[in-house]
């Protein structure tokens, strides 16, 4: 199921954390983006476990990403967390997922900054990202995310 914001309805985009913070490997030596289980009364999780829970069935996982839900550098690294290790097209459904929220609601220059340290972007990547409805932002922005995939595209040499 897909969920979808409002036009309009944008995270707050001054609050952008330092760059180091989502590099690949950042995020893999920092679990501390996974969801603490604990409070929710449930069984704790480890990176693994959460990403292939969250693959496997999104309905279920969908908050655990939501800017409503979860702050938005935790939001951040879980979904980019989920997309590094998604494999096209066996999780295509939940790539577009996180590429209609909350990529989508957190896409911003400041965003396009934090995944320079991602290219080239994977098809996983480029998927989630093909997945976020552009129309709504300024061209210029839109201009610089169809380079960033287009420029992956070249340089890993694969196509959706």
């Amino acid at each position: 199921m897909t969920r979808h914001r409002k036009p309009g309805l944008k995270a707050h985009r001054s609050e952008t954390p330092p760059l180091g913070m989502f590099s690949p490997s950042e995020i893999a030596s920092d679990p501390s983006w996974v969801p603490d289980m604990a409070a929710l009364g449930e069984p704790a999780m480890t990176a693994e476990s959460y990403i292939a829970a969250y693959l496997a069935d999104v309905d279920a996982w969908w908050w655990s990403t939501n800017l409503h839900h979860e702050p938005r550098d935790f939001a951040l690294k879980r979904t980019l967390a989920i997309i590094a290790r998604a494999k096209m097209p066996d999780h295509e459904q939940a790539l577009g997922q996180l590429g209609v929220d909350p990529l989508e609601n957190m896409m911003s220059d400041e965003l396009l900054d934090l995944l320079r340290a991602w290219m080239p972007f994977t098809p996983a990547m480029c998927h989630a990202l093909g997945s976020v409805r552009m129309e709504f932002e300024p061209p210029e922005l839109q201009h610089r995310l169809s380079a960033m995939i287009a420029e992956s595209r070249r340089r890993a040499g694969f196509n959706d």
